[in-house]
């Protein structure tokens, strides 16, 4: 996991700027900001409209941590990490450092037992629980399964 403040960020395109916006966001969550005041901005960066930006592969062991670390954010952040990781494949990933793919790999491996952990909560809404099913299919190697989940309409009870 490259640390927050190393200048390699800058090397690494997001959707709108570049990794060091991607990494100053992750470091307000860290902080415990409240999720309402940078969630939404790094999605976009790293994930807008299912295109998943450079930034997202050293952000991976990030979201993982901070979903261990800080329990409010755990949903989100695995959810979100589910989506990069299941549509990554249409991103070239070729012209990344091997240690920061290697890291993207360990990172859905230690967050597929985070999102077991989910479902084995009760009763959570149709959309949460199609989209931890969506991210523990993208975990377990399925992303294919994993886009087809996501685009399945759900109802709420």
């Amino acid at each position: 996991m490259i640390p927050l403040s190393d200048p390699r960020w800058r090397q690494f395109q997001a959707n709108y700027t570049d990794g060091c916006t991607v990494a100053s966001l992750l470091a307000r969550a860290y902080s415990g900001e409240p999720l309402v005041h940078w969630y939404d901005d790094l999605f976009q960066e790293i994930c807008h409209q299912y295109t998943v930006s450079q930034a997202a592969y050293p952000a991976a062991p990030h979201l993982v941590s901070l979903a261990k670390e800080h329990e409010p954010f755990c949903k989100n952040l695995l959810i979100l990490f589910g989506t990069c990781c299941a549509y990554a494949e249409r991103t070239t990933s070729a012209s990344l450092p091997a240690d920061i793919l290697e890291a993207w790999v360990q990172s859905a491996r230690d967050a597929l037992p985070l999102v077991l952990g989910l479902l084995g909560q009760p009763q959570p809404s149709s959309a949460d629980l199609l989209y931890l099913l969506s991210s523990l299919a993208t975990f377990s190697g399925y992303p294919s399964l994993a886009r087809t989940l996501e685009n399945l309409d759900y109802e709420d009870e």
